[in-house]
């Protein structure tokens, strides 16, 4: 072996072991041997299908709460089944993924020690190459499978939906009927829960959480330059009243002292009153607050409810 072979085999060498390395690391405990097994919720296709009939011929038979409960264990043992499913890919995905980024690194290392050991400019060039060749394809398969997103994010994502849809199954096989939620309606359910723990799904779900949260900022934005902005001198008048007093009262209610929020309760439920505005009387300060607030914002674009909202705290004040 000559002098550069050498130097490339040991840059190779460095790489491999760095490689290696992360086979010593586990990330969560030996799974024992009872869980590990599917024994317990293992469901065949025949035994699925044998349920099934079971439950038509229940529902032919008009023996509903049979059929309820037939209905309620084939859904059962086929969510335990999703779980099982579940919980292995989530684990497979943390260590499969953390394992290649940390693999990848290291080749990416080794790779660069490699080009510092070897003289020759034509071999260090097709190293740095193969270098950044494997850097760029780490990177793309980071875009193009997981759109760039964390696993603890996608991981949140997929057990907050798997969740809200188990919820929901839960709540109708308990209180729901087999003619207003029969299997095939269960069935498009589960289907939809087997889903929602998929990377795909979460990262739709990630994505519309996004928009909705951007819609809802829109909103608020849209909301406070309504309530900020009068259209004539007149409004800005009675907008300055208004506003003047709704900061008085957040101010008194905000102070925590009991004196000066029951003083605030009640003249805010003079103002609804006075300005026939719809509120709960056993509603604390605070919300009776935020009632007025919504008054507020409606009447920025309302000349006829300023006027009256305007017209409830002047009486008010003059009292």
């Amino acid at each position: 072996m000559n002098h550069h072979a050498r130097k490339i085999f040991c840059g190779c060498v460095i790489a491999w072991a760095s490689f290696t390395t992360i086979g010593c690391f586990r990330i969560a405990p030996k799974m024992p041997p009872p869980l590990a097994s599917m024994a317990p919720i293992n469901y065949s296709s025949s035994a699925l299908d044998a349920d099934v009939a079971a439950y038509h011929a229940s529902m032919a038979n008009h023996a509903l709460d049979l059929a309820k409960t037939q209905r309620n264990q084939i859904v059962f043992r086929i969510i335990a089944q999703i779980d099982a499913a579940y919980g292995a890919f989530e684990l497979n995905l943390s260590t499969r993924r953390a394992g290649l980024q940390t693999g990848g690194d290291a080749v990416q290392l080794g790779l660069s020690a490699a080009a510092t050991l070897v003289g020759a400019s034509d071999i260090k060039d097709i190293l740095s190459a193969t270098s950044t060749a494997f850097q760029g394809a780490r990177l793309s398969v980071d875009k193009n499978f997981f759109e760039q997103k964390t696993t603890e994010s996608l991981v949140s994502q997929m057990r907050a939906s798997r969740k809200n849809l188990q919820a929901q199954i839960l709540l109708s096989l308990s209180s729901r009927d087999v003619n207003s939620y029969p299997l095939e309606s269960a069935w498009g359910d589960v289907v939809n829960y087997y889903y929602a723990g998929t990377i795909p799904s979460a990262l739709v779900d990630i994505a519309g959480k996004a928009g909705k949260d951007a819609i809802k900022a829109d909103q608020t934005l849209k909301d406070t330059v309504k309530e900020l902005t009068p259209a004539t001198p007149d409004q800005a008048k009675q907008a300055v009243t208004i506003r003047s007093e709704y900061e008085a009262l957040s101010t008194a209610i905000s102070s925590g002292n009991e004196t000066s929020v029951k003083g605030a309760s009640e003249i805010l439920t003079k103002i609804l009153t006075n300005a026939k505005i719809q509120f709960d009387p056993n509603a604390s300060a605070s919300n009776l607050l935020e009632v007025f607030k919504q008054a507020i914002i409606a009447t920025a674009d309302d000349n006829s409810k300023l006027q009256t909202l305007g017209a409830a705290v002047k009486s008010v004040a003059s009292q």
